[in-house]
């Protein structure tokens, strides 16, 4: 397993894009409907505008095997218990505390998932590099997430796009 940095480029990038208007709906309708992994999903946006990384299939899914152990073991059984418990906590305070308790392990658990794809991306010398010319981010951002969503233009994040290229430096 590659020793994942906690704080990171990819990492701060996300809490600033999931934070913008409409950005977390856009990505939760993608998790619940085509139950796509929102880490990965923050990951291709972030490689096209602040990189400008074309990923290919194989390397969206080295990405993805990268992550899959950690993503069904532990992420998503951490959102399926504070999710069980979300009618049950209102009832009764100990079981509200733990389910806030469970949130933030959740957190956690997916920052680290994050500095898992960080550290991948940091070692892949094959990652598609483009010469990060802002006109050819946008593109690249749209191909990045149509690659990860299997081609499904109509469910594009357009709220997600929009802001990771806001928030990326410029090349």
């Amino acid at each position: 397993m590659i020793n994942p940095d906690h704080d990171n480029a990819l990492w701060r990038f996300s809490l600033k894009v999931y934070a913008a208007p409409g950005v977390e709906a856009e990505c939760l309708m993608l998790q619940t409907t085509h139950d796509i992994d929102i880490n990965l999903l923050l990951f291709c946006a972030w490689a096209g505008a602040e990189r400008g990384w074309r990923l290919a299939p194989a390397e969206l899914d080295r990405m993805r095997q990268a992550v899959r152990e950690w993503q069904e073991g532990v992420v998503k059984p951490l959102r399926s218990a504070r999710r069980a418990m979300k009618a049950l906590a209102m009832q009764n305070p100990t079981a509200h505390d733990l389910r806030s308790r469970i949130a933030v392990d959740e957190i956690e658990a997916e920052r680290i998932e994050q500095g898992m794809l960080f550290a991948l991306a940091s070692t892949e010398a094959g990652l598609s590099s483009n010469s990060g010319r802002a006109t050819d981010a946008f593109r690249i951002v749209r191909q990045n997430i149509a690659l990860l969503i299997d081609g499904r233009t109509e469910a594009l994040p357009e709220a997600l796009i929009a802001e990771a290229l806001r928030v990326a430096p410029t090349h």
